[in-house]
């Protein structure tokens, strides 16, 4: 087997028309998730799209420059938001928080508290709370610090309450 077959640069060609749909083949090395064109996805379509060209009409070079210009912005543009999500995590430390968590079974829970720390695991952005670590983007709401003090100053007042009956 060449090593070329090994990077599964390959695609169907209908009528010398290269067909990009997505195969699990072909998008198998995408660590973006399932609806997003990751970087090696992007370019196996690149070498594919280079391979089947027409050689009696190739593509204009500038073209892939242009293509290649567009892929390293969009690839900056992701790495900037991946910075601004870790910003904004390590900004809550310190903060009241609540998560909504849908479980397997359907169920909708709200846990809460006070951000201890912010936790990289991968590319993925954790926060622990209450001993226990939650997706960044499970984050439904912060709570002003004031906001906090306030409510948990009035169920503070009413166990006492309640406990003196």
């Amino acid at each position: 087997m060449s090593d070329f077959s090994k990077t599964n640069l390959m695609a169907k060609v209908n009528d010398g028309i290269v067909d990009y749909t997505a195969s699990p083949e072909t998008t198998k090395t995408s660590n973006r998730g399932n609806s997003k064109l990751g970087k090696d996805a992007f370019l196996q379509l690149l070498v594919t799209q280079m391979q089947y060209q027409d050689p009696l009409e190739p593509s204009d070079n500038t073209e892939y420059v242009a293509q290649l210009a567009q892929f390293s912005q969009l690839e900056q543009l992701q790495n900037l938001a991946g910075e601004s999500e870790k910003s904004q995590a390590f900004s809550l430390v310190g903060k009241y928080v609540t998560f909504k968590i849908n479980d397997a079974a359907g169920r909708t829970s709200f846990p809460e508290g006070y951000v201890d720390y912010v936790n990289m695991v991968g590319n993925k952005v954790k926060l622990s709370v209450n001993g226990s670590l939650y997706d960044y983007e499970n984050l439904y709401m912060v709570v002003e610090d004031e906001y906090a003090r306030l409510q948990n100053e009035a169920e503070a007042a009413m166990d006492a309450e309640s406990s003196a009956e």
